[in-house]
């Protein structure tokens, strides 16, 4: 593999550094040389992760809750203590306090010219959503330059660029063009106000991943998770404050609270380099994983002052669940497609993720909920398309019912 070595700490594969230079500019890769001391840790929390899976496979264990009287590793704080709320939370900044509809999905498309593939942002911001997550997702790094495509479509909207704004133009207009013939009047009626009113969120890869395009000049594979990180709040952070807006993202896959203690420590670390605030970046929590449902009060201490709240969904959780009783003979793996929100462990699942966000802490703050997501994705047929929208429309009226309980 071509590799050019960036401050004999880093190392960019191929021409990546000069094609996307934009994008992995100096400031960047000085943030990402500052949180480079961070990867080693990393790679040995994802050693103990899988070390633990095959632990329980073997001992034919299910997952537990920690010892209320051992310390939360990496934070200090006790188990107990945390459970109860004695911890110094995040507070919840003005634009997070209305989320009722979030989207989801990334600021790219495979494969697509950058004309094309910027009207993910275009349509996210004009959707009338309170919030959009601009998702980072796994499979994004396995895509040609995909991942830094979306960190160039996503510095190139919020800046206001000409070929953002000429793609929003376009894009509002196919809207209102839609929009006057099934609702016989026009969604977008002022597209450069309303590119101001969805709250913008980013959800980096998670710890697991390593990233294709940088590395350690030790040959070392390095964190995708900083290397998202890092050049999302580098490339952007000056132009969300300058709008009021706050810096908000969505952290997947966490597994303990150890590990959320860890991105704790990374959030930290990039607000110190970059001299913000302590706790000026915001986390949600994404509890994808069986394991973090028996650690959510202890997740949301780790985080401190970055916790915003938890985002409760169905595939993941509903595979991390099968992952989990792997070991028992008389388990039977779950039909996702049957498995609702309304299901035995994903009520109790759901219900937990309530109670902890409706826990106070030291300072009486609560956190947010942000949940209940059962993804319907209607293809097909006329009659598929039609059965997909009435499972969206029921899922999000329970949505609604489970709110006002």
């Amino acid at each position: 593999m071509d590799v050019v070595a960036r401050d004999n700490a880093l190392e960019i594969r191929g021409n990546l550094a000069t094609a996307y230079d934009d994008v992995l500019t100096a400031e960047a890769l000085r943030a990402i040389g500052a949180l480079a001391p961070l990867n080693r840790d990393r790679a040995a929390l994802m050693r103990e992760r899988m070390a633990r899976r095959e632990e329980r496979f073997h001992s034919r264990r299910p997952i537990g809750f920690l010892d209320p009287e051992t310390l939360i590793p990496r934070c200090r704080l006790r188990v107990g203590d945390a459970r109860e709320g004695r911890f110094v939370g995040g507070a919840i900044p003005r634009d997070l306090r209305r989320q009722w509809i979030q989207g989801t999905g990334p600021a790219t498309k495979p494969h697509a010219p950058l004309e094309s593939s910027i009207r993910n942002v275009a349509y996210a911001l004009l959707s009338g959503a309170d919030g959009w997550m601009f998702d980072g997702e796994d499979a994004l790094g396995q895509v040609g330059a995909m991942s830094l495509d979306n960190q160039r479509n996503l510095k190139l909207a919020f800046s206001g660029s000409r070929v953002f704004l000429e793609a929003a133009e376009e894009v509002a207009a196919e809207i209102n063009r839609w929009s006057k013939e099934f609702f016989e009047r026009p969604l977008v009626e002022d597209w450069m106000k309303q590119l101001e009113r969805t709250t913008r969120i980013f959800r980096p890869r998670g710890l697991h991943l390593d990233d294709r395009h940088v590395r350690g000049a030790d040959g070392m594979g390095f964190s995708a998770s900083i290397v998202d990180l890092a050049l999302y709040v580098v490339n952007n952070y000056r132009i969300l404050k300058g709008a009021g807006a706050s810096i908000v993202l969505y952290l997947p896959k966490i597994q303990t609270a150890e590990e959320a203690a860890l991105w704790n420590d990374l959030l930290s670390e990039l607000e110190g380099h970059l001299e913000m605030p302590e706790g000026e970046i915001k986390a949600y929590v994404l509890v994808e994983q069986l394991e973090a449902a028996f650690q959510l009060m202890e997740i949301r201490a780790a985080l401190g002052r970055h916790f915003v709240g938890f985002n409760t969904g169905r595939w993941d959780y509903i595979n991390s669940v099968a992952d989990a009783m792997a070991w028992h003979g008389d388990f039977v793996n779950p039909n996702i497609d049957a498995i609702s929100m309304t299901y035995g462990y994903m009520r109790s699942y759901e219900d937990r993720v309530r109670r902890a966000v409706n826990t106070p802490d030291k300072d009486g703050g609560f956190a947010l909920w942000q949940g209940g997501m059962e993804p319907n994705i209607p293809v097909g047929s006329a009659a598929g398309v039609a059965s997909g929208m009435e499972r969206a429309v029921a899922g999000a009226e329970y949505c609604s019912r489970r709110r006002l309980e």
